[in-house]
């Protein structure tokens, strides 16, 4: 599975050159998580229900070229490797109108549970696991 989240570069995520700062692409990352989440059918808010959290761990990204205020980007994000504990998330981050790259990334999550302890899906949400690995497949 694949979703594709759009993003809309705004002034106040520029520096004074109008280059998208590097601190804002982690918040555009969870963004195009949350948009992976609800379409895989097990939502933000559904997380939050239940108490269950992908709490990142770890973080890489490279830069390919700058995105620039204004552009439209469009961000790609389909799941990596994966285990009842544990998911890794991939991005790709491209300029809407010319397609051409501008990064790509990682983000490696540990399920966490109610008590912000690890978490085993398979365990104790095997429907939500099915939904995983089905998302793995495609």
């Amino acid at each position: 599975m694949q979703t594709k989240t759009l993003i809309e570069v705004r002034y106040p995520d520029c520096d004074r050159m109008g280059i998208v700062h590097h601190a804002v692409y982690p918040v555009w990352y969870e963004m195009a998580r949350m948009d992976f989440f609800q379409e895989l059918g097990f939502s933000f808010a559904d997380m939050n229900a239940v108490g269950v959290n992908p709490a990142m761990v770890d973080l890489h990204l490279q830069f390919k070229a700058s995105a620039t205020y204004p552009q439209t980007l469009y961000i790609l994000t389909r799941m990596g490797e994966f285990a009842p504990k544990k998911l890794e998330l991939l991005y790709e981050t491209y300029d809407l109108l010319s397609g051409t790259p501008i990064n790509i990334a990682r983000t490696f999550h540990i399920w966490t549970g109610p008590d912000n302890k690890s978490f085993n899906v398979e365990e104790n949400l095997p429907h939500i696991f099915e939904k995983i690995k089905n998302a793995a497949a495609k």
